[in-house]
């Protein structure tokens, strides 16, 4: 190969991987988004849930002994969506953690690149 056409080569393939990089890390990004939103909305939308249980709970206090059993039920049912709840932050924040090291590996790598661009 003559020294024009290997350089072309490096180019073009220098090019190639930048632009699939590139690819790789705003897909990524997007991706990761859309997770953090829909998780975000899912908690909110459990939280709300775990609160009308509460009032609820609260106007059913005096009823008489006959609804005591719906009343126990209603309280395991609302321990069950605080553990879900708890569970679902925890998650969460892992996601969280996880997102942000993988922003952090795109930036080093596009700091790498633009490096290897000068």
């Amino acid at each position: 190969m003559k020294d024009s056409e290997e350089r072309q080569l490096i180019k073009d393939a220098k090019s190639t991987f930048i632009k699939w990089i590139i690819g790789t890390i705003l897909t990524a990004i997007v991706g990761l988004t859309a997770f953090y939103f829909n998780t975000s909305y899912v908690i909110a939308q459990n939280t709300s849930d775990i609160k009308e249980i509460k009032t609820e709970v609260k106007k059913v206090t005096t009823v008489p002994v006959l609804n005591q059993s719906k009343i126990k039920n209603i309280e395991k049912e609302l321990k069950e969506f605080k553990e879900r709840q708890k569970e679902n932050h925890k998650e969460n924040k892992e996601a969280l953690k996880e997102m942000r090291k993988e922003q952090q590996k795109m930036m080093e790598l596009l700091y790498q690149i633009k490096r290897q661009n000068n």
